[in-house]
């Protein structure tokens, strides 16, 4: 079953399992819904067989029998109360933690590209090296843990999905909080609804977690490449180098090895070792237009941040429509599906 179906489905069993008397869903309308399904479901009109199915594990038409009837009474629910269709958007990981925790990664960025403090860009400066260094750290862990999963390393690689799930699942007790001052009979089944789906979409709160933090890796360099061109476009920062340690043939050698690549792709060229020598803050220079710089550390940037992140997320998400589509159904809908047949049997005979 698709996990948007599946979410419905245990929203509607959740109620209908809490609202004994009928206060949130009226019992006609869950007759109605049952019989209006009923008459096209590929269940048919087989009668002697609703005991074995109580049992069995759900068919494809049991599940589109309870998809039809759970989106069926959800749009009657949703005229009465509104706030379950976001209760569902949350649940599914719509929340404002994504967008906010991308906007603040943008904006780190954008901080790391004024570390240096001065009205300068220094292109051996520690923030661009710093940030691609951890990000090829993260790459190597990551390939290694793909590589390698042992059973006893699975548990602590776990913290982020857990912490996403808890974001989520506290996002729907506030809103169970809210939805009990103004539909006091909702609110256990929505709560009812928020445990059982905390137990099933572990796996997908996993890998949500796993490709939001690869979009905030892309964004952290976003904002660093944002906060270059201002600096060198708008600001007409001057570019250079300094370095107790290097002189300019090493520091030649460094810039060819950490601009290399983006040089080779962009077509723009490296200072030879003199040229660098005259960008040295003590020479009589002292730097020079950073345009052509600004424009390597943004290849740069996108060359060993943002398109392995973001390949990285589209690899998460092709994992998630892939979990979204294999979710495990909990053994009670078996049990619901077979009260919701005998009861559907009863009504006929």
């Amino acid at each position: 079953m698709h996990e948007r179906a599946l979410r419905t489905v245990l929203l509607i069993q959740a109620i209908e399992e809490t609202d004994q008397d009928g206060d949130v869903l009226p019992m006609a309308d869950r007759v109605q819904a049952t019989r209006a399904i009923e008459e096209d479901s590929p269940l048919g009109d087989s009668s002697s067989p609703v005991d074995a199915q109580v049992q069995a594990p759900l068919s494809s038409a049991d599940e589109w029998f309870l998809t039809r009837r759970a989106e069926a009474l959800l749009a009657n629910l949703r005229t009465r109360s509104p706030g379950v269709d976001h209760v569902l958007a949350v649940a599914g990981g719509a929340t404002w933690l994504d967008r906010a925790m991308l906007a603040v990664a943008f904006a780190v960025g954008v901080v790391l590209a004024t570390l240096d403090g001065d009205r300068r860009i220094n292109i051996l400066g520690l923030p661009l090296i710093g940030l691609i260094a951890w990000n090829v750290f993260a790459y190597v862990a990551l390939i290694s843990a793909t590589l390698h999963v042992h059973p006893e390393r699975v548990r602590p690689r776990r913290w982020r999905g857990s912490l996403y799930a808890r974001w989520v699942r506290a996002r729907i007790e506030a809103l169970v909080g809210h939805s009990t001052r103004f539909n006091a009979p909702l609110a256990p089944g929505l709560r009812r609804f928020a445990a059982d789906w905390w137990d099933i979409a572990q796996p997908l709160f996993m890998v949500r977690a796993r490709r939001l933090l690869h979009f905030a890796a892309a964004c952290v360099a976003l904002g660093l490449i944002a906060g270059f061109c201002v600096r060198g476009f708008v600001l007409r920062y001057p570019a250079g180098w300094h370095s107790t340690f290097l002189g300019p043939e090493s520091a030649h050698a460094s810039l060819i090895a950490l601009y290399g690549p983006a040089s080779a792709l962009s077509g723009i060229a490296i200072p030879s070792a003199q040229e660098i020598a005259a960008l040295r803050w003590t020479s009589p220079t002292g730097g020079a237009e950073a345009g052509e710089w600004v424009r390597l550390m943004a290849w740069t940037a996108m060359l060993y941040i943002v398109v392995p992140r973001l390949l990285a997320a589209l690899a998460s998400t092709l994992e998630l429509w892939r979990l979204s589509r294999r979710l495990t159904i909990p053994a009670a809908l078996c049990g619901y599906m077979g009260v919701l047949l005998v009861r559907a049997h009863a009504e006929t005979t």
